[in-house]
């Protein structure tokens, strides 16, 4: 039949990516930043933390920081395989319907694609509204027999 088409996922997960990288950056280079004022010493006298482990406690928050932003980097490279996963899925069941070489994706209408679809003769139709089911079936309200 035809390849589902997921749309939502891979927006949801870059969103989710970024805030996790931009506050992966924030803790580890606070964690640095307070790793280097520990070790020259430039906050014994009026530091929060003044406990003799406070360079293993900045050393745990580098290697927090480090880790939420491999979570959101993994997380947007998801983003990047779902949106690429969901763009031959498109491809591929406009293929198998309509029996388009390509399609050339010039944005959505809401949950329509607009598209211009080249067929194998080379004809090519140009801002053709492409809508979806759910199990991935594209529905094009236009005859694609014709010039």
């Amino acid at each position: 039949m035809y390849a589902p088409i997921d749309l939502q996922t891979p927006l949801v997960t870059q969103w989710i990516g970024t805030l996790l990288a931009i506050a992966g950056l924030a803790v580890l280079a606070h964690g640095i930043w307070r790793r280097k004022r520990y070790l020259a010493h430039l906050d014994d006298e009026d530091a929060r933390y003044a406990g003799p482990d406070r360079i293993k406690d900045a050393f745990r928050e580098v290697f927090a920081g480090a880790g939420i932003l491999v979570l959101g980097l993994a997380t947007l490279a998801y983003s990047i395989y779902g949106h690429i996963a969901s763009q031959t899925n498109i491809q591929e069941n406009v293929a198998n319907k309509y029996g388009v070489e390509s399609v050339e994706d010039k944005g959505w209408r809401g949950n329509a694609l607009m598209a211009d679809l080249t067929m194998p003769d080379g004809t090519v139709h140009q801002d053709v509204l492409v809508t979806f089911e759910d199990s991935g079936e594209p529905n094009i309200s236009r005859d694609l027999s014709g010039s």
